[in-house]
């Protein structure tokens, strides 16, 4: 379908964000290491770019097209997030495999920080502004952004109220989340910042219950 083909268009063109193919040597040898599939690929570590007008474009298509496929604005977030969702699988598959050795996080504390630092750096190009816990619900935590990628060129018409594309974002964190074995409800919400004109988008992450008592057990 469409909405497949640019949201995989996304995932690879997010990830081209701090990726840029570079040749990588063998050890004695004068010529490329050839690797049997892209998975198997080493993540480069040097400077890499992607044209930003080019996300923002795939981005804008995406809202569009989706845009003409629902009734109401709260539709319209949950078709970005999922779009997102289908993301933070195949990133979390990527890291992963790459980095990894396959393995993931297994506490809770652990996978936030790998969503915050390493996801957030590897799709937006740096860390998360701030990661916090709930002050008032023990299974909440937030990500919070001062500009958003997804956000920051975004113009939202007042008959739209308070649509909000970080739940794209929202979206590629769930699918994180849920890929790693931590089901939770995650939303994209603005949050109002003293002398400044645009608000930050903060990620609201809402783990299950069963979560917690796995974490629990684990001490």
């Amino acid at each position: 379908s469409i909405k497949t083909q640019i949201s995989f268009s996304l995932s690879v063109s997010l990830l081209s964000l701090q990726q840029r193919s570079k040749k990588s040597k063998m050890i004695g040898a004068g010529k490329a290491k050839q690797y049997a599939n892209v998975v198997e690929k080493p993540l480069s570590k040097g400077k890499q770019e992607v044209s930003l007008s080019a996300f923002a474009l795939l981005f804008s298509e995406l809202v569009q097209y989706n845009q003409t496929q629902v009734d109401n604005i709260a539709e319209l977030e949950r078709r970005l997030e999922d779009a997102g969702y289908a993301v933070g699988a195949r990133v979390l598959e990527l890291l992963c495999h790459r980095d990894k050795g396959n393995r993931r996080e297994t506490r809770l504390l652990g996978i936030l920080s790998f969503v915050h630092s390493t996801v957030w750096k590897v799709l937006f190009g740096k860390v998360a502004d701030s990661l916090e816990k709930g002050t008032e619900h023990e299974d909440e935590y937030m990500i919070s952004e001062k500009e958003l990628l997804v956000n920051r060129f975004i113009s939202v018409p007042k008959d739209m109220g308070t649509f909000n594309c970080g739940a794209f974002a929202a979206g590629i964190v769930r699918g994180v989340l849920d890929g790693a074995g931590f089901p939770a409800v995650v939303t994209a919400h603005f949050v109002p910042v003293e002398g400044q004109l645009r608000p930050r988008t903060t990620i609201l992450i809402k783990f299950a219950e069963e979560v917690l008592r796995r974490e629990a057990k684990l001490g």
